[in-house]
């Protein structure tokens, strides 16, 4: 089958309006917050985009899926760092003293690095991984990626809804309707 722009446009158009599309936002933002490789934002913005009055919804539900998948990535952290990440980090050459620095860092400053990794495109999964495996509080690392998440999608929302009217302009215009 071959996809043209105005048929992928109008299938996402479907699928924002239908009823999968706040459960697949959630789904995704909680694999992706959790072990699943690839941007937290990649369904929420364009069916936010298809349909303009979801965008906070949708934008609640990857908050709330994409900290659940962060406090899984750091149980996992927990769980696993002595067994799997230790030995992976020997291998690439990070030595025990080195190690050691790291986790004094993440252990004094780490909640800085969770809301910073929250709001950009960093591994946000990566980091509440070493939180775990360091130990990090939970309540401190569960704020600082709350709230991390929650500014990095108040911001898009706030640039969606302002940008609302362009969108749709730019949208007519590249599918002609």
């Amino acid at each position: 089958m071959r996809w043209s722009l105005p048929a992928l446009w109008s299938a996402v158009e479907r699928f924002a309006h239908a009823r999968g599309a706040i459960p697949a936002t959630f789904l995704w933002n909680l694999a992706q917050g959790s072990v699943v490789p690839g941007p937290s934002d990649l369904l929420m913005v364009p069916l936010a985009i298809a349909d303009p009055p979801r965008t906070r919804v949708l934008a609640c539900t990857a908050v709330l899926a994409s900290v659940i998948g962060g406090c899984i990535a750091y149980g996992l952290g927990a769980v696993a760092f002595a067994t799997v990440g230790t030995p992976l980090l020997h291998a690439i050459g990070i030595s025990d003293a080195m190690l050691a620095r790291i986790m004094t860092l993440m252990l004094e400053r780490g909640w800085i690095f969770v809301i910073g990794s929250a709001l950009t495109p960093l591994s946000t999964k990566a980091l509440a991984m070493t939180a775990g495996a360091v130990a990090m509080p939970f309540p401190v690392f569960a704020f600082a990626l709350g709230a991390g998440r929650v500014v990095r999608y108040v911001i898009i929302v706030l640039l969606l809804e302002a940008s609302a009217g362009t969108l749709l302009t730019l949208r007519r215009r590249l599918l002609k309707h």
